[in-house]
């Protein structure tokens, strides 16, 4: 019996550049590799990183090979490339063997006609990143479907038209691999999950079918019969050993010549379910399919989760029939996605669990698959986007290679379970009413198993406080019922900031240099009026303290809201992509901002919170109104206090009560009310003017601390208070 084997060409290749386009393939035939045009880049890697500094164009790449004598046998070959930016077009031993246009998109090209089994062959790449034309094409008539990798959010020279394309993402980025395969060989394994809610066992926990979509090649002139295998293998569940099969399809099919598609099915009872971290366990699967002919076998692997998503009239999410609240954040990790590997990705999910989020949304691009490997494995739920942002030129050449890439999109990431939502767009403005729909039918098409939105659009990305207006407005609550984007700049720490725009640059600043790196003056000074302080250390601490409390009073304020306005929020962002001074509350080096503790605490699964009268208060006036608690978690706590504490500067208490109250399971209920003019929590003359804690700690009458917050109290002398006012 003989397996598909797989023969890697990572490593050292050549390269050549093309800046005007000029090169042919034929051009480079029989060339050894040894003349002195061609330099040294080890593939994967996206240019940039390899020292091709602000390149944009066509590069060529090649390499040479010797087939391992054990493959030789093996009657089919194919090149398979897991990443290449963004054009590639490919040659073996001078025949032209195909040509993919995207980025993030795994393909392959049949190489039957032109390998060579016993001597060397000759792979060449020509790979084209181009740039577009600023002003004509870029950026509100793009052509390339890039996302945000081709815009201001994660590049370079942001808004200005003769830098904003700097640095680009251009190259063969991810692997590159030859497959061997015998007469028949799986191309693609898709698997569904369904929950069957009325198993009549009373207990509600549903049964699950899983059904194996497989999409095989049968190379033969003739129908091929074949005996077809589906197992289903736990992978992390607890109610099953890992690695134990707990279901089995077995049959006879027949392949017709060329592709088929086959579907296989298995039923198991009671399922372990996927949930996100703050639910349940994210419980995994391994499908394994397995096709025998004429003693040939050929087999494909999956892992997924059994899990239902859906929505109702109002736009709130279920999981598995359970009301969900997504506490969210927009991820764009880095620009290059080749050095995204597996430390970094592990690094972000821990410090996404470490802020209490539950959910990202991956920005207006599509990142690498082990991004949403380590999303199935902790149970963090994915809004994916699609790689568009802002407008694009609707030509047929660029409708259909965003249709057909939106495709090879949900087709790809498919099995994933954690991902929750499908967005076509990002602030579509033009496109709205015409690309959108388009794409959208596309994936509904293809998958009925997610939610599913055209775009996602200004209206649902409140700045108040930075873009317009201020962050008071936020206690208001508008938009909804899903926020896909709220926040404020930060500046990293004084040491990131210098080595991004140079210590010449920090003091006085420069800000035409600090603008190339994102900094943007006008909402800093004239909306946030954050304050530029004597010195660059109080500049910094200034502007992280801004988007501190415009998270914490934001997030908040949505949080109030669950479920009757609100369903979710997704703040924007969680890192740079790049050494930049963004929305970020993690900087590129993944120190954390300011911002970054302010969203944890906001984020706690039980929070409690207040709605105060006003932050600046003096004699007589009080200081809160409401204390609320949000609980996300599905069980309640009926028995529960919770301290209210008011500590000057010195943490002396001035003030303290406890309040016995009981918390339900996945609501936010007002808990307390201070009625209208009792004299509770209302400034005394005896309190000194200066900077005050409230503090809330939630417990549970055993004394276990289930949440907690603060809230900085200014107590002004009267006269200064009303000079302040008026």
């Amino acid at each position: 019996m003989c397996e598909s084997f797989t023969l890697s060409l990572n490593g050292q290749w050549e390269y050549m550049v093309d800046p005007d386009g000029s090169y042919k393939a034929e051009t480079f035939r029989g060339l050894s590799g040894t003349d002195g045009h061609w330099s040294r880049m080890t593939i994967p890697t996206n240019w940039e990183l390899a020292g091709l500094h602000n390149y944009s164009g066509a590069v060529w790449f090649r390499r040479t090979f010797v087939v391992p004598e054990d493959c030789r046998s093996m009657p089919h070959v194919s090149v398979r490339f897991s990443g290449v930016d963004y054009f590639a077009h490919a040659w073996l031993n001078g025949g032209f063997i195909g040509e993919h246009e995207g980025y993030f998109q795994r393909f392959e090209f049949a190489a039957d006609e032109f390998i060579r089994k016993d001597g060397v062959n000759l792979l060449l790449v020509r790979v084209d990143a181009p740039r577009e034309t600023p002003g004509e094409e870029w950026p509100n008539r793009k052509g390339l479907v890039k996302g945000v990798l081709s815009h201001h959010d994660a590049r370079p020279g942001c808004w200005d038209m003769a830098t904003g394309q700097d640095m680009g993402t251009g190259g063969i980025w991810n692997d590159v691999d030859l497959l061997f395969s015998g007469e028949i060989r799986i191309a693609s394994l898709e698997i569904t999950p369904t929950l069957l809610w009325d198993s009549g066992d009373g207990l509600g926990a549903p049964d699950g079918i899983a059904r194996a979509r497989v999409k095989v090649t049968n190379h033969l002139q003739v129908p091929l019969a074949c005996d077809a295998r589906l197992e289903l293998v736990s992978e992390n569940c607890d109610g099953d050993r890992d690695g134990d099969a707990v279901a089995l399809e077995s049959r006879r099919v027949l392949l017709s010549p060329g592709m088929n598609m086959l579907d296989l099915v298995c039923r198991v009872s009671r399922p372990d379910l996927w949930w996100v971290w703050d639910q349940g366990d994210p419980s995994l699967y391994r499908a394994r399919v397995s096709l025998v002919a004429r003693g040939e076998l050929c087999s494909a692997e999956a892992l997924f989760g059994f899990r239902e998503f859906t929505s109702d009239s109002n736009g709130y999410l279920f999981l598995n029939r359970r009301p969900i609240f997504i506490r969210g954040t927009n991820i764009i990790p880095t620009q290059w996605l080749s050095e995204y590997g597996r430390g970094m990705i592990d690094r972000d999910i821990e410090l996404l669990r470490s802020a209490n989020v539950n959910g990202i949304r991956v920005h207006a691009h599509v990142n690498r698959s082990e991004l949403y490997d380590a999303c199935d494995r902790s149970g963090i739920l994915v809004w994916q986007d699609f790689a568009l942002q802002w407008s694009y030129r609707e030509t047929p050449d660029l409708v259909h290679s965003a249709v057909t890439q939106i495709r090879e999109m949900v087709e790809g990431l498919y099995n994933h379970p954690s991902i929750c939502i499908w967005c076509c767009h990002n602030e579509p403005s033009a496109n709205r009413d015409s690309l959108d729909p388009i794409l959208f039918e596309v994936v509904k098409s293809h998958d009925a198993t997610r939610v599913i939105k055209p775009n996602s659009d200004f209206t649902e990305h409140p700045y108040y406080g930075w873009y317009y207006g201020s962050m008071d407005r936020f206690e208001h609550t508008p938009n909804g019922p899903i926020v896909s984007e709220y926040g404020a700049q930060a500046l990293p720490d004084v040491e990131s900031l210098a080595q991004m725009v140079g210590a010449d640059k920090l003091w006085p600043p420069d800000f035409a240099a600090w603008a190339y790196h994102d900094f943007q003056y006008d909402q800093t000074f004239n909306v946030a009026r954050i304050g530029l302080g004597r010195s660059i250390e109080e500049f910094v601490a200034n502007s992280q303290e801004y988007q501190a409390r415009l998270l914490k009073l934001a997030t908040e304020s949505y949080r109030m809201a669950k479920f009757t306005k609100i369903a979710g929020l997704f703040q924007f962002m969680f890192v740079d992509c790049w050494p930049a001074v963004t929305w970020s509350v993690i900087d590129y080096d993944r120190e954390p901002k300011k911002g970054y503790w302010a969203l944890a605490r906001a984020f706690q699964p039980v929070l409690p919170c207040i709605v105060r009268e006003r932050e600046r208060v003096v004699a007589g006036l009080k200081l809160l109104k409401e204390i609320w608690v949000v609980n996300d978690l599905p069980r309640p706590h009926p028995d529960c206090l919770i301290e209210v504490a008011l500590e000057n500067s010195a943490g002396s208490i001035c003030e303290q009560k406890v309040y016995p109250i009981g918390v339900p399971s996945n609501q936010a209920v007002r808990v307390y009310s201070v009625s209208p003019g009792a004299g509770e929590w209302c400034v005394t003359d005896s309190l000194e003017p200066g900077d005050y804690r409230l503090r809330l700690a939630l417990k549970t009458v055993e004394g276990d601390l289930l949440g907690e917050n603060d809230y900085h109290v200014a107590v002004l002398d009267p006269h200064g208070a009303f000079r302040m006012e008026f």
